[in-house]
C-alpha cells in the first residue's frame, strides 16, 4: 500500500496557514495527505529536517530565510522533494523565473485560490503514485537482473565443471556430447532470460497504453492505431532502426499526459470534423512523467513537441519546420488523423485527410501526409483480405486481424494473435466478466 505524503506549509500569515490546511483537510484524507505548517523560514528548515516531506509549499518574502534560499537548501539535500513557492503579484519582479531558477516545481499567486492550490497538490500527487508504481517495476527488474547475475555466476561454475569432466573423460564422446547438451541448453535459458528482461520493458509500455485507455475509452485502441500508421511513414521514410523504434514507442505512450490532467480537461481534448490542431499541457506532463527514466528521453522529446506546427505557430517552444522532431511531426498528424476520424464516424478518411492537406506548410508535414495516402491505400487492399467474426464464432487456428478490446477498454489481444485452445478459453472467461466489444476481425486464409 502506498504511504500517507507529507504536506508541509511554510508561511510567516498565520491566516494563510489556517486556509491552507482548511482547503487540504477538507479535500484530502489523512491516508492520502498529512499536513504540518511552519511560521518562518527557519522553523520550517527544521521541519523538513525533522519530517522530509514530500511536498512544500513557501511563501517567498519571509524574515530571516527567504523562500528562494530555502529552495536552494532543500535541493542540496532532498532533490525528489517537490516545492511550491508563492508570492503575491509584484510587477517588478518576475518571481516565477527567479523560483524556476531557485529550483521549485511550481509557483503559485498570491492570495492563493483554492482550484489552483489544489490542481497544483492533486497533479503532484498524481505524479508521486505514478512515480511510485514505475519505481516498484523497476525494483522488480532489479531483482530479475539480480536472478540473472546469479545464473551466470552459477553457469561459470558449471563450465569449469565440464571442462574437468572433459578431462577425464575424453574417451566417452557419447558423455561429452551429452554435457555440450546440457551446456546448450544453459545458453538457451540465458537467451530466453534476457528476452524477458526486454520483454519486460515491452510490458510496462503496454501496462502505460492500458491506463491511457482506461481514462478515455470512448477513443479505444487510438493508441495502437496511431502507432501503426506512424511506423508505417517511418519505415517508408527509412528511418534508422531505433527513430523507429522510438517513434513506435511514443506514439503508444502519446497521449500518457492525460492520465495526469483533470477529467475536464480530458473531456476537452475530443475532436469535430472542424476542430484546428488541438493545443493541451498534456505532452509537456506526458514528457516530464518520461524523461527521467533510462531509456525513455528520446521518446519524451518526441512527446513533448506534438503540438507544434510547421510553421513555428505551436506549441510549447514554436518550432518549425525541420526543427521539429520527424517523430513528433509524424505522431502529430496520425494522431490527429485519427482523432478526426473517431469523431465523425461517417465522414471518409480520404476527405479527412484532403482537409488535413489543406493545412500543409502550416500545421503538418507535407512528406508525412503524402506517406499517410500510402497508408490508406494499404490498409484499404488488407481490409479486402479480412471478415467480421462473432465471438462465440471464434475457433482454434483464426489469426486476428485487429487488436480486441474489453468494454471497459482493457486490451485483450492484440493484432497478429493465432488462437489456440487455452487462449479462447481464457478469452471466453474475461468476456463473460468484461464483455468485448462488437465482433472481432479475422485475416482470411
Amino acid at each position: 500500500m502506498q504511504r500517507a505524503k507529507k504536506f508541509l506549509c511554510i508561511d510567516d500569515d498565520r491566516t494563510l496557514l489556517m486556509i491552507v490546511k482548511q482547503v487540504l483537510t477538507k479535500s484530502f484524507r489523512s491516508e492520502v495527505l498529512m499536513y504540518y505548517e511552519a511560521a518562518s523560514g527557519e522553523e520550517g528548515l527544521q521541519k523538513i529536517l525533522e519530517l522530509k516531506p514530500d511536498i512544500i509549499l513557501s511563501d517567498i518574502q519571509m524574515p530571516g530565510i527567504s523562500g528562494f534560499e530555502l529552495c536552494r537548501k532543500i535541493r542540496e539535500f532532498n532533490p525528489h522533494c517537490a516545492v511550491i513557492l508563492m508570492s503575491a503579484y509584484d510587477p517588478e519582479e518576475d518571481n516565477a523565473i527567479h523560483a524556476s531558477e531557485a529550483g521549485a516545481d511550481a509557483y503559485l499567486s498570491k492570495p492563493v485560490k483554492k482550484g489552483e492550490l489544489l490542481f497544483v497538490v492533486n497533479f503532484v500527487l498524481r505524479v508521486a503514485n505514478l512515480n511510485d508504481a514505475l519505481y516498484e517495476k523497476n525494483f522488480q527488474l532489479e531483482q530479475s537482473l539480480d536472478r540473472l547475475r546469479s545464473f551466470h555466476q552459477k553457469l561459470g561454475a558449471l563450465n569449469e565443471e565440464l571442462r574437468s569432466d572433459k578431462r577425464r573423460l575424453d574417451a566417452s564422446l557419447r558423455e561429452m556430447q551429452e554435457l555440450n547438451a546440457q551446456l546448450e541448453a544453459k545458453n538457451a535459458q540465458i537467451s530466453a532470460m534476457m528476452e524477458e528482461v526486454a520483454a519486460r520493458f515491452d510490458s510496462t509500455v503496454a501496462l502505460l497504453g492500458n491506463l491511457i485507455e482506461l481514462r478515455q475509452a470512448e477513443h479505444r485502441g487510438h493508441s495502437e492505431r496511431v502507432a501503426n500508421m506512424s511506423v508505417f511513414i517511418a519505415k517508408r521514410m527509412k528511418l534508422l532502426e531505433h527513430q523507429i523504434q522510438n517513434i513506435h514507442v511514443a506514439a503508444r505512450l502519446h497521449e500518457l499526459g492525460i492520465v495526469g490532467l483533470p477529467g475536464q480537461d480530458v473531456e476537452a481534448l475530443v475532436l469535430d470534423a472542424e476542430s484546428d490542431h488541438p493545443h493541451s499541457n498534456h505532452p509537456l506532463v506526458g514528457e516530464m512523467l518520461l524523461k527521467s527514466f533510462p531509456g525513455f528521453e528520446q521518446v519524451a522529446e518526441i512527446i513533448r513537441h506534438l503540438h507544434e506546427n510547421v510553421d513555428g505557430s505551436g506549441a510549447p517552444d514554436g518550432l518549425y519546420g525541420d526543427r521539429i522532431p520527424i517523430g513528433s511531426r509524424i505522431i502529430s498528424a496520425a494522431s490527429y488523423f485519427d482523432h478526426a476520424a473517431i469523431a465523425n464516424p461517417g465522414k471518409r478518411r480520404e476527405d479527412i485527410l484532403r482537409e488535413m492537406e489543406e493545412d500543409g506548410n502550416r500545421i503538418f508535414d507535407d512528406q508525412v501526409l503524402r506517406l499517410m495516402r500510402d497508408y490508406l491505400s494499404a490498409q484499404q487492399t488488407l481490409a479486402e483480405k479480412f471478415y467480421e467474426c462473432p465471438v462465440y464464432g471464434l475457433s482454434e487456428g483464426m489469426e486476428l486481424a485487429d487488436d480486441i478490446y474489453s468494454e471497459s477498454g482493457i486490451n485483450l489481444l492484440r493484432k497478429g494473435t493465432v488462437l489456440d485452445r487455452d487462449t479462447l478459453a481464457k478469452m471466453m472467461r474475461f468476456h463473460n466478466v468484461d464483455p468485448i466489444v462488437g465482433s472481432v476481425k479475422v485475416r482470411q486464409k
